[in-house]
């Protein structure tokens, strides 16, 4: 893989490889959003202090030597994420985008022995097995602006110098296809590739500019599945391990359409209109550790190390471009499929996610001997989450990786993030909870980011039901943030666009039902 450093505001670099992978990647492996069942989420994703849940198993899995007896469980819902973007001055028209999706969070089934009740001898081991989706990536995006410096295909152009045949199947290829792309002869020297797209060609002709529109859709998650085990040791020392293995499915189609902002109809360049998926598929593998320690009744402590997770990825391209040059042949279509023979264009590589560690505290109140009176908690959790430690790993291109890791290191900081929930449960059967999480802004540069705190806060509120035999829980959360979108850049720094600054948020609502045996 070729790859070529894109100088950006602060002499801070950003590399473009030649199939796409960049640092900004690192992020999808790295969810930035609470995950589990209705109750965990109910609570802000709190739990690393608390237990007696599934989704212990994937936040701390000493929680779940809690367990004392069997349950089943499986939770459904809804998410719908919204954007709004401000693009080169514009954050009026063509700038929202919406994307809603069924998801499956989570479905788990917990196993116990209970052998012993003791206050010094292991009374019970408990297994677990299922899956949580840590990551939803169905999301859009959507931008428009006037552009008077560059055009998308610009980056067609730099990748005639520095791209593969492979990357150039995907852009540059398309370009000289469709005509989109030219050679222009200046008056000494060699002759120079030139897109009549550009505001800045060589030619002129393009005085005002060009209008620009981009929607990214994104589809997909991470789901982990994990097998957890987990010792109680005279119902006050908690011990657990777990053995994760995450999947990726991961879709991104990026449609970007180019417009001359002129009525000229002799200036060789109308519009094009630029095509490009993306599926990228991987398995991941990696493990927890942890303690939950009953210091009383009343209080709870607990801490959980996750190991870096090792994914290998593969990753699967096509692009079509239109075009119409006002040359009289109206608009021309080529696709990447007619550069590689009907195949898609195709990379294997790896990638190592960072460490994380949390530690957590629970506080209980009410009468806990009276399961009639009314009872609750409250629980907070903080982690740690080692961000720059990201890695790829590229076997036929150490250049291209270690440049790709040297801006991993560059563009993001570590992150602490907060969860905190609270319970309150009466009648024996009835509870009532609510929930906060802040997860902290991953970039490390003002200039890379745009100046967007890229954070993110969580707030949820939730009911639940629970009998001998059956629970039924029901969650809404919402999140909000801000984030920067960087439709492309190129080789000149001073003709990349600024980046898209971003309004997010997102709406779950969520159901787990439960069976206990």
């Amino acid at each position: 893989m070729i790859k070529r450093l894109y100088p950006l505001l602060g002499g801070l670099f950003i590399s473009v490889t030649a199939l796409g992978q960049s640092s900004n990647d690192a992020l999808l492996y790295s969810p930035l959003q609470p995950h589990g069942t209705a109750r965990t989420q109910a609570l802000g994703g709190a739990g690393v202090g608390l237990g007696g849940d599934y989704s212990s198993a994937h936040i701390n899995p000493a929680g779940i030597a809690i367990f004392k007896t069997g349950e089943f469980h499986i939770s459904g819902g809804v998410g719908i994420s919204q954007n709004t973007s401000n693009y080169l001055g514009n954050a009026q028209l063509d700038n929202k985008g919406n994307r809603s999706n069924f998801q499956l969070p989570s479905i788990g089934l917990i196993m116990a022995t209970n052998k012993n009740s003791g206050s010094s001898t292991w009374n019970n081991i408990t297994f677990s097995l299922g899956m949580e989706r840590l990551a939803n990536y169905n999301n859009e995006i959507v931008i428009a602006g006037h552009n008077t410096k560059s055009s998308y295909s610009d980056r067609f152009v730099d990748d005639i110098f520095d791209g593969s045949s492979s990357t150039q199947a995907l852009g540059s290829d398309l370009g000289f296809s469709t005509g989109l792309l030219a050679d222009y002869q200046p008056t000494t020297g060699n002759k120079e590739p030139m897109t009549l797209a550009s505001p800045s060609r060589q030619i002129g002709g393009l005085t005002e500019g060009i209008q620009q529109r981009g929607t990214l859709k994104t589809e997909g998650g991470m789901n982990e599945y994990t097998f957890a085990i987990g010792g109680n040791y005279g119902d006050r020392l908690y011990i657990g391990a777990s053995l994760n293995l995450p999947s990726i499915n991961y879709k991104e189609s990026l449609s970007w359409s180019e417009d001359d902002a002129s009525s000229n109809k002799g200036n060789n360049f109308g519009y094009f209109d630029y095509y490009k998926d993306l599926k990228r598929t991987g398995l991941g593998v990696g493990g927890k550790i942890g303690i939950l320690y009953k210091v009383t009744d009343h209080f709870r402590l607990g801490g959980t190390f996750a190991t870096p997770t090792w994914y290998s990825l593969h990753d699967s391209y096509s692009s079509e471009l239109h075009s119409d040059i006002e040359d009289g042949a109206g608009e021309v279509i080529s696709s990447s499929f007619d550069q590689t023979q009907g195949y898609p264009v195709e990379y294997d590589y790896n990638y190592t996610a960072p460490l994380r560690a949390a530690a957590g505290a629970s506080y209980f109140f009410g009468n806990l001997q009276e399961p009639q009176s009314t009872q609750g908690f409250i629980t907070a959790d903080y982690e740690f989450v080692n961000t720059p430690s990201g890695k790829f790993r590229m076997s036929d291109d150490r250049a291209g990786e270690k440049s790709l890791n040297d801006n991993i290191s560059a563009v993001y900081k570590s992150t602490s993030n907060v969860r905190v929930g609270a319970e309150v449960k009466f009648m024996a059967i009835y509870a009532v909870r609510a929930g906060f999480a802040s997860y902290g802004n991953p970039y490390s540069d003002d200039a890379y980011n745009a100046g967007v705190n890229a954070s993110r806060k969580v707030y949820s509120g939730g009911i639940g039901f629970r009998n001998k035999g059956l629970y039924v829980d029901a969650t809404y959360s919402y999140t909000q943030g801000k984030d920067r979108y960087q439709p492309y850049t190129v080789y000149e720094a001073a003709l990349s666009p600024a980046a898209a600054t971003l309004d997010y948020t997102r709406s779950n609502i969520l159901l787990t039902v439960g069976f206990k045996f």
